[in-house]
């Protein structure tokens, strides 16, 4: 996913929905190997993690079709049953990526979790540890200029840890509740998609 289609507040997410018949679908695993060690002696440590993929070709009922792909969204779905799939994206960008699966014929939904919180800018890993590490000596270098207190430089230390550590603790909370309020919106859609479904089918 590229960088301009992270978002940082959920006020520039924005969601869509399509219905239609399934022609197709195929599923596919990928298994990711993971291992390290080995040196000096020492054990070799191997795991690996399985993805499942669920490709789907759709037909809407205006006769176009469209295909999309989830990851783990443990719901089985099967050619002929009726779906709805809800995208979520920037606004800023006329793309979306499908978050949400309904399969109207079993009654079954699901939200991809893992592509709600991929829409979220986060802080890089090593960025964050940087500054965890450097931030609070900063801070230390700038109280003892301002005060001269170099007796203080101890407390001024812990306090730069905990003003970094508030500061980081704070940017994950924040991305965080993005993650959820993207989970919660792709949920809403989801019931849309089945009380629509509902009155076509009582239409019919």
């Amino acid at each position: 996913m590229a960088k301009s289609d992270k978002v940082s507040s959920i006020d520039e997410i924005k969601y869509f929905t399509k219905t239609g018949v399934v022609l197709d679908g195929q599923n596919s695993t990928t298994t990711h190997v993971h291992g390290g060690g080995g040196q000096n002696n020492s054990a070799v440590r191997i795991s690996s993690s399985t993805t499942k993929h669920l490709h789907l070709f759709v037909r809407q009922d205006n006769g176009k079709e469209f295909d999309t792909t989830f990851d783990n969204i443990g719901v089985s779905v099967r050619a002929g049953h009726r779906v709805s799939v809800v995208y979520a994206g920037p606004k800023a960008r006329e793309i979306g990526y499908s978050t949400g699966l309904v399969v109207h014929d079993t009654d079954r939904s699901a939200v991809c979790n893992a592509t709600a919180d991929s829409l979220v800018k986060r802080m890089n890993p090593l960025l964050g540890v940087a500054i965890f590490f450097v931030a609070p000596f900063v801070i230390l270098g700038i109280l003892l200029l301002l005060t001269g207190n170099r007796d203080a430089g101890g407390f001024y230390w812990v306090l730069g840890v905990i003003i970094v550590s508030i500061y980081l603790f704070a940017r994950l909370k924040r991305s965080n509740s993005v993650t959820h309020a993207i989970v919660s919106g792709v949920e809403s859609e989801i019931h849309k998609a089945i009380e629509q479904e509902k009155s076509r089918a009582s239409a019919a």
